[in-house]
């Protein structure tokens, strides 16, 4: 399948990762390199708890699985079937590092729904990647 020729829901799909994807990974790499500021941000926006849990290390493990889902968008949109699977990855775990890392309290509906969201609409259209 052509790039002309790809679906619009495909499309658009891609284009709202790529975006994504590269935006959080450069505010997670940002937000190790900065941490000082960064803690001083969460301690204000969020529950008392939190800060004592994030080091720079989980804005680390958090960047680098954005970049991986980045990596998989590029490849799906060049219609290669590893990306799926790159995506779907990184998309999952990070999902689970959270939970693992902060507990129950850090579960996000919202973040799940858009994840199996996107997940749906890649795979729909898995067959066609090469």
């Amino acid at each position: 399948m052509k790039q002309q020729e790809r679906p619009l829901l495909l499309s658009a799909a891609l284009l709202l990762s790529i975006i994504g994807s590269s935006v959080a990974t450069l505010a997670y790499f940002t937000a190790a390199v900065f941490f000082d500021q960064t803690r001083e941000m969460i301690e204000k926006l969020t529950n008392t708890q939190t800060p004592k849990k994030i080091v720079p290390l989980y804005f680390m493990i958090y960047g680098a699985l954005y970049c991986l889902s980045l990596i998989g968008v590029l490849k799906m949109r060049k219609m290669q079937k590893t990306g799926y699977f790159f995506y779907t990855s990184a998309q999952i775990c990070l999902l689970i590092v959270p939970l693992l890392w902060m507990g129950l309290n850090s579960f996000s509906a919202t973040n799940t729904i858009f994840t199996f969201l996107f997940i749906s609409i890649y795979s729909v259209y898995l067959k066609e990647f090469n």
